[in-house]
C-alpha cells in the first residue's frame, strides 16, 4: 500500500477522478471541456484513472491529494473521512454535491438452485468480499444489498450464513476498470461456494445474462428510494477544503462543468450509453438494462434534503456494521456555497457543444 503521504505534483496540475460508474465527471472528461476550461485558468487537469503512478492514483480512496476533485461512491469517501476522524480528529475534504443514479441492485442465485424468491434465503450461505488493506467496497455494498433484502422478508442475518470471501488487496500498479473483489464472489457462486451473491449496475446484467443466473431480487424495482440506499446512491462529489480556500473559483468552475455535462446528457442518449458502456467496462445494451432508459436524466448535482438525509442513513449504516472507524454527521461536512455559486452561474452549452 502507498504511503499515506501525498504525492508531490505539479502546482499548476489539477486531478480528476471518478469511479467507473455514470458520472457527470466522465461525460465531460469525454468532452474535453475539463481540460479546455481549467487551461484557460493556467492549469492543466489529468485523471487518476490515466496516471501510471501508484501513489496517485491510490488517491481516489485516501484524497490527501489537494488538487483533486473526486465523484465516485460514498464508500470509500467515507472510509476516508471516518479514517482521519479517528486517528486525528479531523478531515481535511469537504462534499460540494450529491448525484443519485439509480442501478441494477441483484441478488443472484444459480440456475436450477431453488433460490427464486426472498422467502428462499434463509438458511442459505450468501457471499461477502473480504479484503485486506484499503476499504473492502464490495463487502460494503453486498451487506447493503443483504441487509435491504432480509429486512422485506422478515429475516436478520442470524437466518442465514454470511460467508467471507478472500479477495485480493487493491492493486495499485495497474491501472484498471471492474474489480477483482467482484470477481471473487461471482467466482464463488458459479463454483458453488456460496448460494447468493450481490450484484449492480451494467456488469451485474452482463454477469446475468452470461451465465443465465436467477435474480432473487432487483433492489432497484423498489419504490421506496431509502431501500435503494448503497454506495452509489447517493454519490459525493468531494474536494480538500485547502483547495476550496485557495482556490474557490475552480471549484465553482468544475460544479459549472458538471451541471453543464448533465444538461448535454439529457438530449445526448446514446452518447451517453456509450460513455458509459466505455466507464463501466460493458456494452451499451448493458448500460440501457443496468442504469434504464431515464439515466441521462439522472445526472443532475444537488444537495436536496432527500439526499442528505440518504446519505447520513448511509453513514450510520456503514458505522453500525464496524466499516467505518467513525461516526460521520454528513451536515458538518458538507459546504454548499460552491454548488450555489456554480447554479447562479450556470454555463451555457455552446451550439456545437449542444450538437
Amino acid at each position: 500500500m502507498p504511503s499515506r503521504l501525498a504525492p508531490l505534483v505539479p502546482s499548476d496540475t489539477v486531478y480528476i477522478t471518478r469511479c467507473p460508474v455514470p458520472t457527470a465527471t466522465a461525460i465531460a472528461l469525454n468532452q474535453g471541456w475539463f481540460a479546455d476550461a481549467f487551461h484557460q485558468h493556467g492549469f492543466k487537469t489529468e485523471t487518476l484513472q490515466d496516471s501510471n503512478d501508484p501513489k496517485l492514483r491510490s488517491q481516489h480512496f485516501y484524497h490527501d491529494l489537494k488538487a483533486l476533485f473526486r465523484e465516485g461512491g460514498n464508500v470509500p469517501a467515507f472510509w476516508s473521512r471516518a479514517r482521519n476522524l479517528a486517528t486525528n480528529g479531523e478531515d481535511h475534504t469537504l462534499v460540494i454535491g450529491l448525484t443519485w443514479v439509480d442501478e441494477t441492485q441483484l441478488l443472484l442465485a444459480r440456475p436450477g438452485s431453488g433460490i427464486r424468491d426472498l422467502s428462499d434465503l434463509k438458511g442459505k450461505t450468501l457471499g461477502l468480499s473480504n479484503a485486506a488493506g484499503a476499504v473492502d467496497i464490495w463487502r460494503a455494498m453486498g451487506l447493503r444489498g443483504y441487509e435491504t433484502a432480509l429486512h422485506l422478508t422478515g429475516l436478520t442475518f442470524d437466518d442465514v450464513t454470511l460467508k467471507n470471501l478472500t479477495a485480493p488487496e487493491v492493486n495499485w500498479q495497474t491501472p484498471r476498470r471492474g474489480g477483482t473483489w467482484s470477481q471473487v464472489s461471482e467466482q464463488a457462486l458459479l463454483d458453488g461456494e456460496v448460494d447468493v451473491i450481490y450484484a449492480k449496475g451494467a456488469p451485474a446484467v452482463a454477469l446475468k445474462e452470461k451465465h443465465g443466473l436467477d435474480v432473487v431480487l432487483d433492489i432497484n424495482t423498489l419504490t421506496d428510494p431509502a431501500l435503494r440506499i448503497n454506495n452509489g446512491t447517493p454519490r459525493p462529489i468531494t474536494i480538500h477544503k485547502h483547495f476550496l480556500s485557495d482556490h474557490p473559483e475552480l471549484v465553482k468552475l468544475y460544479l459549472q462543468i458538471l451541471n453543464r455535462a448533465s444538461a448535454w446528457a439529457k438530449n445526448h442518449s446514446d452518447s451517453v450509453a456509450d460513455i458509459i458502456a466505455f466507464e463501466t467496462g460493458t456494452t451499451a445494451d448493458a448500460v440501457h438494462k443496468g442504469y434504464g432508459a431515464g439515466l441521462p436524466h439522472t445526472l443532475d448535482v444537488n444537495l436536496s434534503k432527500a439526499r442528505i438525509d440518504a446519505f447520513q442513513d448511509q453513514a450510520d449504516f456503514l458505522h453500525r456494521h464496524g466499516l467505518i472507524d467513525a461516526s460521520v454527521n454528513v451536515r458538518n461536512w458538507i459546504a454548499a456555497e460552491p454548488l450555489q455559486a456554480a447554479l447562479n452561474d450556470p454555463l451555457p452549452l455552446t451550439a456545437s457543444q449542444a450538437a
